[in-house]
């Protein structure tokens, strides 16, 4: 016997994104929340930031690419911090004194991830950028419809197969 459900249009439109940035009808989508044992959701809290009102009314893409690197780094402190320490690139500059690294942030016009003491480079190019967000996502648990939602929500396209995938253990 089927029930109904009733949702004011902003709930509702909500809802409709989050299903279909997760392929599911919206009545799929409310199962895979209530019901025990299927848990297609767990730990992909980031798909309901990138569904929310607050992230799509960030216009500029700039703007939104901060916002998708401060969330991250605000609800998986840890694992954020863990995952830009062992970038490459982090490691020289370990040696510079305060002058080189403002003059490395100002040629890169490298700007400050809100709330964190880390800074994004924004000089790179988009398929480097989808890289580096495609990498983050994965090491912090985001399933890959997440991880091709915020690509997507950033306007970088479509992930490209690397023919790996960095697992969680």
């Amino acid at each position: 016997m089927k029930k109904l459900v009733e949702l004011n249009d902003e709930t509702y439109a909500a809802l409709k994104r989050l299903a279909v940035a997760k392929n599911l009808s919206p009545a799929e989508l409310i199962a895979a929340l209530v019901n025990d044992g299927r848990p297609p959701l767990g730990g992909d809290l980031l798909l309901f930031y990138l569904t929310s009102g607050e992230f799509p009314a960030t216009a500029d893409p700039v703007d939104r690419y901060l916002a998708l690197l401060a969330w991250c780094a605000t609800n998986y402190a840890t694992d954020f911090a863990d995952f830009i320490s062992h970038q490459e690139s982090g490691l020289h500059y370990l040696m510079f004194n305060r002058d080189e690294i403002n003059e490395v942030r100002a040629r890169n016009h490298a700007r400050q991830i809100d709330g964190t003491q880390f800074w994004a480079v924004m000089t790179i190019d988009d398929a480097t950028r989808r890289r580096f967000v495609c990498r983050l996502l994965e090491f912090i648990g985001c399933h890959d419809e997440t991880v091709v939602h915020a690509c997507r929500a950033l306007g970088l396209g479509e992930p490209g197969s690397s023919g790996f995938r960095l697992l969680s253990a």
